[in-house]
């Protein structure tokens, strides 16, 4: 398991990373729906000197082949997303990507390249995502726990029936999966205790 630790430790070993890092270090945010993880990456980009739009979120990248029916791994477009972690490392000077919604909604977002790219989303540290990054941060908090905040939250920006069953039919029981067959607080560098 990734060593335990507080949100100074991660802004500490971050700032370490931009000034030992020759290039863009990509930082690794995950942990269950409604763990709190985009508020973390936001947090830690605006301590950082980053604009929101500088964070790197998985739901910019929705497959074709996500929805209800899909499988844990056929929500997100992994090249697509390895293809912007790459062009950090590359040094290229745009944080440039075709994003897609989880509405079909596609466009594109163009942005200076921050001094870190911080990602966030669920099932980041996988077989899959080895060697994406500098610094891996696991959110810890029971799928159950964070899927009912998720839950809280969703019917607050009002989200259907139909959308929020879901929680309770395939987030919630594939966060159980997930955290079961990938233990990604192992694959991780930092453990972090979310929020409550």
């Amino acid at each position: 398991m990734g060593t335990t630790a507080a949100y100074d430790d991660l802004l500490a070993r971050t700032r370490g990373l931009i000034e030992a890092t020759e290039g863009v270090p990509v930082v690794g945010i995950s942990g269950h729906g409604g763990a709190g993880k985009s508020t973390l990456a936001l947090r830690l980009a605006a301590d950082l000197g980053l604009t929101e739009d500088q964070v790197l979120a998985t739901d910019a990248f929705h497959a074709t082949t996500c929805g209800p029916d899909a499988g844990m791994w056929e929500q997100c477009d992994w090249d697509a997303l390895e293809r912007v972690v790459r062009s950090a490392r590359e040094g290229r000077e745009r944080l440039r990507y075709v994003y897609r919604w989880w509405s079909g909604e596609t466009g594109v977002e163009d942005h200076p390249m921050p001094s870190v790219l911080v990602v966030e989303g669920i099932r980041l540290f996988s077989d899959r995502t080895s060697g994406w990054f500098d610094l891996a941060v696991w959110l810890d908090m029971d799928p159950d726990e964070a899927g009912a905040r998720a839950k809280a939250r969703n019917v607050l920006q009002g989200d259907d029936e139909a959308e929020l069953a879901l929680w309770d039919t395939k987030w919630i029981p594939e966060g159980h999966d997930h955290e079961r067959t990938e233990r990604p607080a192992d694959r991780a560098d930092l453990v972090l205790r979310a929020a409550r």
